[in-house]
Parts: C-alpha cells; sequence; structure tokens
C-alpha cells in the first residue's frame, strides 16, 4: 500500500512484465500518420514553435495506457537526434513524473534529458525523454556492475537525505507484504478454474505453501533489511530499463522508467527481476564503498544477502502479476502465467531454502 492507503498499481505491472516479454520490432510510421499522431501533437504543446518528424516509432502502444505506450520521435533538423514519449495513466505519470521533475535533479545521477510532460483531458499524461540508446545493462558484464554499483550507490546513500522523496509511494517490505498477500488471496480464489488440470492446480498449492512458508519467516526477513537505511527505492532496476552509452568520458549508465519507484528499504534494486537466475547487479564492495557515510558499514556477505532478500521481494510480486491473468477459463489463455508461476516458484523455494541459513 502506498501513503495515504492507496493500493499500488499491480495490474498496469503485472501487463508490463508480460508485455516487456514479447519482443517485436517497433511498428514505423510515416506520412501522414505521423502528422496526425497524437505523440506529435503533445510534443508540440511543449514547443514554442512545430517540429517535424522524420519518421515515428511505435515501440508498445496500450488501450488504456496501463503500462504506458511508448512511442520514439524522430525528429528532424528543428530538434533532437530523437525523443521517447511515454502516454501513461495518472498513478504511473505521477510518480514518475515526480521523479524526473523533483528527485533525480536533486542526487547529480546520470540520467535522459527530460523534456518535460503535459496532461490531456482524460488525465492520461505524456513524458519526453531523451533517446539514451539500446546497450542494456548486463549483470554479467564487469563494467556495467561497477557502473550500477556506483550508480545505485549515490541513490540509496544521497536519497536517504532527500525530504521530498518521502511523498513516494511504499517501496520496502510492506509493498512485498502486500504482494504476497494480494497474490496468495487471487491464486486461492482460482483454484477451482475449470480450465485447470491437476498438475495445474497441485503447482498452484505447493506455491501457495511457499509463500505461506514465506510469511512465516517475514520478521526474519524485514530484520535482515534494517542493515540498510531507508530511501530512494527506483524498483525496477534491471537490463530493461538500464541503458549503458558510450560518450567522451567513458561508458555512462543511465536509468529509466521510475514507474515503480518509491521510498523504503532498497533491497529489491540489488536483485535482478526476472528467472531464477539470483545474480547480484552489484559489486559488493564497490556498492558498499559508495554507501559509506549512511547507515552502519556493510561487508559483502551483507550486501549479497541483502540482495537475496531482494530477490524474494522480487518473486513475490511476480507471482502477484501473474496471478491476475489466473481467471481465464481457456487452458490456452493459461498456458502463460502458469509457466511463469511455475519458475517464479522455483526461485522462490530455491532462494527462501538459501536464506533459512542466515536468517534469525
Amino acid at each position: 500500500m502506498a501513503p495515504g492507503g492507496v493500493r499500488l498499481p499491480v495490474a498496469r505491472a503485472c501487463v508490463y512484465e508480460r508485455a516487456a516479454r514479447v519482443k517485436h520490432p517497433p511498428r514505423v510510421l510515416r506520412g501522414a500518420s505521423v502528422r496526425a499522431h497524437a505523440a506529435l501533437a503533445a510534443w508540440n504543446r511543449l514547443q514554442s514553435t512545430q517540429a517535424n518528424l522524420a519518421l515515428l516509432e511505435v515501440w508498445r502502444e496500450m488501450p488504456s495506457h496501463q503500462p504506458a505506450s511508448v512511442y520514439r520521435l524522430a525528429l528532424e533538423n528543428d530538434g533532437p537526434m530523437s525523443v521517447f514519449a511515454k502516454h501513461a495513466d495518472a498513478a504511473s505519470c505521477r510518480v514518475e513524473r515526480m521523479c524526473y521533475e523533483e528527485v533525480v535533479p536533486r542526487l547529480a545521477l546520470s540520467s535522459p534529458t527530460y523534456f518535460g510532460a503535459v496532461d490531456d483531458p482524460d488525465g492520461s499524461c505524456w513524458l519526453f525523454l531523451e533517446d539514451v540508446g539500446r546497450e542494456k545493462f548486463s549483470a554479467l558484464d564487469p563494467t556495467h556492475r561497477g557502473l550500477a554499483s556506483r550508480w545505485l550507490g549515490r541513490l540509496h546513500r544521497f536519497g536517504a537525505e532527500l525530504e521530498v522523496a518521502r511523498r513516494l509511494p511504499e517501496a520496502g517490505p510492506p509493498r512485498y507484504l502486500q504482494h504476497l498477500k494480494d497474490g496468495r488471496a487471487r491464486i486461492r480464489a482460482h483454484l477451482e478454474n475449470p480450465a485447470m488440470s491437476e498438475k495445474d492446480r497441485a503447482l498452484l498449492n505447493d506455491t501457495l505453501a511457499a509463500l505461506d512458508r514465506v510469511e512465516s519467516r517475514w520478521d526474519a526477513l524485514v530484520n535482515a533489511c534494517a542493515e540498510l537505511p531507508e530511501t530512494i527505492v527506483h524498483g525496477d532496476f534491471c537490463a530493461k530499463n538500464v541503458r549503458i552509452r558510450e560518450e567522451s568520458c567513458g561508458p555512462v549508465l543511465y536509468a529509466i522508467d521510475w514507474e515503480l519507484a518509491g521510498w523504503g528499504i532498497p533491497v529489491v534494486d540489488l536483485a535482478p527481476a526476472r528467472g531464477e537466475n539470483a545474480t547480484i547487479q552489484v559489486d559488493p564492495a564497490l556498492y558498499a564503498t559508495t554507501l559509506r557515510g549512511r547507515g552502519r558499514a556493510l561487508d559483502r556477505q551483507a550486501i549479497e544477502r541483502l540482495s537475496l532478500v531482494g530477490y524474494l521481494f522480487r518473486r513475490l510480486a511476480a507471482i502477484d502479476w501473474e496471478s491476475l491473468s489466473l481467471h481465464f477459463e481457456d487452458p490456452l489463455y493459461l498456458l502463460d502465467p502458469i509457466t511463469s508461476i511455475e519458475i517464479i516458484h522455483r526461485g522462490l523455494t530455491r532462494g527462501l531454502h538459501e536464506a533459512e541459513a542466515w536468517l534469525r
């Protein structure tokens, strides 16, 4: 739950994760289709002179902009080479806009140029950001890990001192306990779905048992998190949302998509978002050095354990998001969420078993 009792937008996050797994080349629009497009009209509302586009790429288009519809605007000589336009619903736009306008500029972190935002009459919003390239962050690349260690270390260290960031939604353990409860309730509600096989129900019952085990160790997980101070949490720091761009000074890391940002203990930023691989996203020693001066000193083992807690939290969110698709009464439409829950369940079980060795 966010501050003030506002429920987090898990439905948007669910669709976002599913959409991110489907790889399609962007659809290219030219000519009259571009001149009449709402993205160009919104961009021109920000400008003192009207812009012309060489082309417009449709990267993702959603009817309700949940998740955000995304377009790339290739501008002609009257503007930057290319700009990304995000058309988002009011809730996600409010968080991301706050991050770009009030939070990130105060932290001296590398960030895409933010050109501004415009509101639509229906309450949705357009955000315009610099295109920072296509090279995605890889936790397996030592250079990328070093950049992530310093970037996250600065975010978590100096973000803790930023008073305005406390207005962001809850993003620490309480958010993920809510994911656990919501996902469990939804799975229970759909166990009798006639489209499910007995094998499907057995998997879901095993998943319910795993969620119960995690909840039974919740106090220990929260106590493990206490080694990090509350601060700004990006919330979705992973390959799809982090770019590396080669510049005159060397490679620079840019984190994008702050829709799930919030305030809390930032363990989820250290852990990968998807898959069974629990590879930590930072170099523990370098992250600890960057974080030094805020909270208690952390060693490699402490940071690796915090990453594992973040991994477990991410699995809880993923189960919650996938459970939103368990209502379909056609086995074909259940195949994707059931398969995903099976993979997530294995990771959750393995991660909890590993954590049990040191949880108190």
